[in-house]
């Protein structure tokens, strides 16, 4: 077996290089990883020009070196193949041809046990034609759930720091004990509101799915600047080195979804990319499930679940009007969002280049 691995890591790592020296752009572009059952992925990618036969790598590390990957399938003339991987932790899949540079991919949703919400903010390409690298930067909801099998996932991952977006109440209802007893640094800021006064709104005789909607609406023209504090300090982290780094709120789509919108701005990923990245809360977070479970305490959290579904609806949603919303009334105030950057959260153009070279590759 150990002259086999020997064997194996030398004709990686000779594949590889020998790749690396052909002159020319990957016809791969760009890829994904969606997880079918455990240790069995589906690849997908997209290719520029005429196609030619794929091959995947896989490794633990993003970006790991030739040495530490494997070859796990080749020859592949379509756009998608299956992937059996039984290895430990989370595989990173590296993807390329023999025209040159491959890309690199990985499962976006974390598959934790009590994750909620909780994704990769890799592999997004921006308008430059580089790629947010994967296994640096998360966003997630609230981590109370978070099993003893998930604590052992995230470590693996070696995520630094935590900065939690979540108002003082909500902490305390919904304690992250990974972030507090595991070797991670963990950022809070002591608040009592967020999005608006929803306990007025909610005892409003006018509420309807339009009023809900106009609130959730106002709340994200507003959540930059009542983030603010958060959001500086996030970016002040990226920039010295503080990654992985992960985020988040209580559900993981409004203050996160608006942080990861704002991180992604910066790396120059485009518009609509980052608008689909938003929408992707949708899919992968059951907000239903989660009002349910509410609806038998008492405080906020109750008064939501009792709401009807339909009006409740706009309060669930990731719409693609929130976040453009939000977009457009930076723009409007300050004229870009980079002034945005400049103005109100007070980040130098060194600090946003060190973020933009140490998560794009």
């Amino acid at each position: 077996m150990k002259t086999f691995r020997l064997h194996t890591v030398m004709a990686t790592a000779v594949t590889l290089l020998a790749l690396a020296s052909t002159p020319g752009s990957a016809t791969v572009s760009q890829a994904e990883a969606v997880r079918l059952s455990a240790g069995t992925y589906e690849l997908r990618w997209t290719t520029q020009g005429e196609g030619k036969p794929v091959s995947v790598f896989v490794g633990s590390q993003p970006n790991a070196s030739p040495s530490d990957l494997t070859l796990v399938s080749q020859g592949n003339k379509g756009t998608q193949t299956v992937i059996k991987h039984a290895g430990q932790g989370r595989p990173y899949f590296y993807l390329t041809d023999a025209d040159g540079k491959g890309v690199w991919t990985a499962e976006r949703v974390l598959p934790l046990e009590g994750g909620k919400n909780f994704r990769d903010l890799g592999g997004y390409r921006t308008a430059s034609g580089q790629t947010v690298k994967w296994g640096k930067v998360f966003r997630s909801g609230s981590m109370a759930q978070l099993t003893e099998a998930d604590y052992a996932y995230l470590n693996r991952l070696g995520i630094k720091v935590v900065c939690d977006f979540r108002t003082t109440d909500e902490r305390q209802g919904e304690p992250n004990t990974w972030a507090k007893t595991q070797n991670v640094a963990y950022w809070t800021r002591d608040y009592s509101m967020s999005l608006g006064d929803w306990g007025q709104l909610l005892s409003s005789k006018d509420l309807s799915a339009g009023t809900m909607k106009a609130a959730i609406t106002e709340g994200y023209r507003q959540l930059p600047y009542e983030q603010a504090a958060a959001y500086r300090d996030m970016f002040l982290r990226l920039a010295a080195g503080e990654i992985p780094l992960a985020f988040n709120c209580s559900a993981g789509k409004d203050r996160a979804g608006t942080a990861a919108a704002l991180i992604l701005s910066a790396l120059g990923v485009p518009r609509e990319t980052i608008v689909e990245d938003y929408a992707l809360s949708d899919k992968v977070a059951n907000f239903g499930a989660e009002m349910t479970r509410h609806r038998e305490e008492n405080g906020l959290f109750a008064a939501f679940a009792k709401v009807p579904p339909e009006v409740l609806a706009p309060l669930m949603a990731s719409d693609p009007d929130y976040i453009r919303e939000m977009f457009a009334t930076i723009e409007k105030r300050h004229g870009s969002v980079e002034a945005y950057f400049a103005e109100v959260l007070q980040l130098t153009d060194g600090q946003l280049a060190s973020i933009r070279a140490q998560l794009l590759e």
